[in-house]
């Protein structure tokens, strides 16, 4: 039997586990009509899983300095923004961003605790300095929202059950080809773990990943998933999480669900394509020094709007070779397109490097200058789209001057692979 889960939505799985004690009830403070509310806390044997609510303000998504938690949790760490735990000895426990729970403790709202709450605690309170995404000064700061925990009988499932599958691992449809000998040709793998059955629709858990992978290979991630019931219908599959690489790494579990609910019976479970994301400087064990994922070029102490410096600088991650053959110095206007819907948020000055690969391949490649000033990436789609690139950096107040260092930091490979498992009920 093992572990039993359920699934708790707003939350997701559940593990069941001896004295896991939970939320008692929802619990809220409200303040100047905007509303607090601790939804669902989760206390197990070595880590607190909290998620909380926020109405009566509507967020503003900024990098501006006067924004609650401007800063990303990556660069910064923790920020006003996050909520800490306060037990009633008065121990302040901040979020998990560097321990077991970092790559599963990136939601604003969903804060993680590694932490052991003594067995007799059955009351804590969750602490805030501001709200994410909201304008500093413009609401009610400094909240404190009191909560009360009750133990889970033991063997009980919270929430919906979920069904256990047995682990099957499934290989593409079709094995994967190129018309170069020379590519790689990675082989992407999806293991369906779990299924919860609703009454509007169900929630699939399933894992990719890749034989013999590249150690920089860093996640693999689903694109186009659905679901064929018994009667042949194609039911779209939507994933409730946020398309972090880092957050999922190969192997980790995805969580997808559907607006409606399928046929009775068997179901085939298919995932389209996947993007495979490759991190030599950022693996678990790092795969490259900086010198060999970055070049530099000088651009002078002038550096003209237009200008241009042509080069070839060769790259090979995981066996795919691609090219950096130019840079062109850019302004905002340049290439503002209105999805950047905040403007350039004062990076007005940059540059625009091409970037070539094999044509038969879709590929996406991630620079940095890593200079305090710089760090705002134009141009680089959502998935990867074609065999070239024009990937914009830009930076505050000028043109980085004289000897210009830029860093590859990631490359994404689309994998036109179809997968397939079944499940029978």
């Amino acid at each position: 039997p093992g572990l039993l889960f359920g699934y708790v939505p707003g939350t997701g799985l559940v593990e069941t586990t001896n004295g896991l004690r939970m939320l008692a009830k929802p619990a809220s403070v409200t303040r100047d009509g905007v509303t607090v509310t601790v939804t669902q806390a989760l206390v197990y044997n070595d880590h607190v899983e909290l998620t909380y609510e926020v109405e009566g303000v509507k967020p503003s998504y900024s990098n501006g300095p006067d924004m609650c938690g401007s800063y990303h949790p990556d660069n910064n760490f923790w920020s006003d923004a996050d909520a800490d735990l306060r037990l009633p000895d008065g121990t302040v426990v901040r979020r998990d961003y560097a321990g077991e729970y970092q790559f599963a403790n990136r939601y604003a709202m969903k804060p993680i605790y590694a932490v052991s709450v003594p067995a007799e605690v059955s009351k804590l309170t969750m602490v805030l300095k501001c709200l994410p995404f909201t304008k500093l000064g413009a609401v009610p700061e400094n909240w404190e929202v009191p909560f009360e925990l009750v133990t889970v009988p033991a063997g009980t499932v919270v929430g919906e059950p979920a069904i256990e599958v047995a682990p099957t691992v499934v290989r593409p449809v079709a094995q994967p080809s190129h018309e170069s000998s020379t590519l790689p040709s990675p082989l992407v793998t999806m293991t369906l773990k779990r299924i919860v059955p609703l009454d509007s629709g169900i929630i699939v858990y399933f894992s990719l990943d890749m034989e013999n992978k590249d150690p920089s290979l860093i996640s693999v991630m689903p694109v186009n998933a659905y679901v064929l019931d018994s009667m042949g219908q194609k039911t779209q599959l939507i994933g409730s999480f946020p398309w972090q690489p880092f957050e999922h790494r190969a192997g980790s579990e995805f969580e997808f669900f559907t607006q409606t609910k399928p046929a009775d019976g068997p179901l085939t479970i298919v995932v389209e394509k996947t993007i495979a994301y490759y991190a030599p400087l950022y693996a678990d064990l790092p795969q490259a020094k900086v010198e060999e994922m970055s070049f530099t070029f000088d651009a002078g102490q002038t550096p003209q709007h237009g200008q241009t410096w042509n080069f070839e600088h060769d790259f090979d991650i995981a066996g795919y070779n691609f090219s950096i053959t130019s840079a062109r110095a850019v302004i905002w206007d340049d290439v503002a397109t209105p999805e950047y819907i905040d403007g350039s948020q004062g990076f007005d000055y940059g540059y625009q490097f091409a970037i070539s690969t094999d044509p038969t391949l879709k590929m996406n490649v991630e620079l940095d200058i890593p200079t305090e000033k710089c760090g705002y990436t134009v141009g680089v789609p959502f998935h990867p789209e074609a065999s070239s690139l024009l990937n914009t950096q830009l930076c505050r107040d000028e043109y980085p001057k004289g000897q210009v260092t830029v860093v590859i930091r990631e490359m994404a490979v689309m994998l036109e692979q179809e997968l397939r498992v079944d499940w029978k009920p």
